[in-house]
């Protein structure tokens, strides 16, 4: 497998779209825990997952919503356009 070679720029261009100013110094240390993560991140094209079923979430959580005419007691009170809340000190 190629190893991805990351650039400067690279790490300049994803700081600026964090909206990050970086050091050189810190540039360097990015640098390479990228390249150490896109790494990591590849071993997964080397899995068979030819016969695993493809999903968006694992654990069978479903919503919670209430039937009509259901309320939820534990939700905050709203008083005008305002919360309503208990004292917390």
């Amino acid at each position: 497998m190629k190893k991805k070679v990351l650039t400067k720029e690279d790490i300049l261009h994803l700081a600026k779209l964090s909206n990050l100013k970086l050091s050189d110094e810190e540039i360097e240390k990015y640098l390479k825990q990228l390249e150490e993560t896109v790494e990591y991140v590849k071993n997964l094209d080397e899995l068979k997952t030819d016969k695993v079923s493809p999903t968006s979430q694992t654990t069978n959580l479903t919503d919670v919503y209430f039937a009509d005419g259901e309320t939820n007691e534990r939700g905050l009170k709203l008083k005008e356009k305002y919360f309503i809340v208990k004292r917390i000190m």
